[in-house]
């Protein structure tokens, strides 16, 4: 596989996450998630980290600068061999740009996996979540907030990736190991 480079997309709560951790997992990739390192900012008592709290739990998206910044900083890190797995960016446009003009420069082909599900299952899936979980974003009125930014924000970038022919599409209506199973099929990975 040419291929070293992977971008996880779809709606919150379409199994991006766990997707790309098993996907990281069997390839012995490196997961680098966008979230995660947001929820960490959000934990720590800094002017900074209060702002990102702010933001995560209003179900709005971080500025594009900052997400740009995340997956810039990780990828000047990686060595031609590096296999990595990111989740959570390029979901705006201008971080799609980015990240497509910074693989190129790097010379590392990506493939971008957008797991898409029907919006009642995402809802079902996060308000589970929500309790499980206890995380705030994953709220009725802030799921509802984030179901807009994902329609008005990533559908586009998805749109960009689609047109650069990077794009492979797959359900995740079914159990996470199926959905797997149709992630490596996707790729040709065995």
């Amino acid at each position: 596989m040419d291929t070293n480079t992977f971008l996880m997309m779809g709606p919150p709560g379409s199994g991006k996450g766990t997707q790309g951790k098993l996907l990281a997992d069997k390839i012995g990739a490196e997961l680098y998630s966008t979230g995660k390192h947001c929820r960490e900012f959000a934990a720590t008592d800094t002017y900074f980290g209060n702002r990102t709290k702010e933001v995560i739990e209003s179900g709005d998206l971080m500025p594009e600068w900052f997400s740009i910044y995340l997956f810039e900083d990780k990828a000047v890190q990686l060595q031609p061999e590096d296999k990595i797995v990111f989740d959570g960016s390029g979901r705006k446009v201008l971080e799609a740009n980015r990240f497509h003009e910074v693989m190129g420069w790097l010379k590392r082909p990506y493939k971008v996996l957008y797991i898409h599900v029907s919006d009642e299952s995402l809802h079902e899936r996060l308000l589970s979540r929500g309790a499980l979980e206890g995380r705030v974003d994953d709220e009725a009125q802030v799921i509802k907030m984030r179901f807009e930014k994902f329609r008005e924000h990533t559908l586009p970038a998805i749109e960009f990736f689609r047109s650069q022919g990077v794009l492979l599409e797959i359900s995740g209506e079914d159990t996470i190991e199926n959905v797997h199973q149709a992630v490596l099929k996707a790729l040709q990975i065995s």
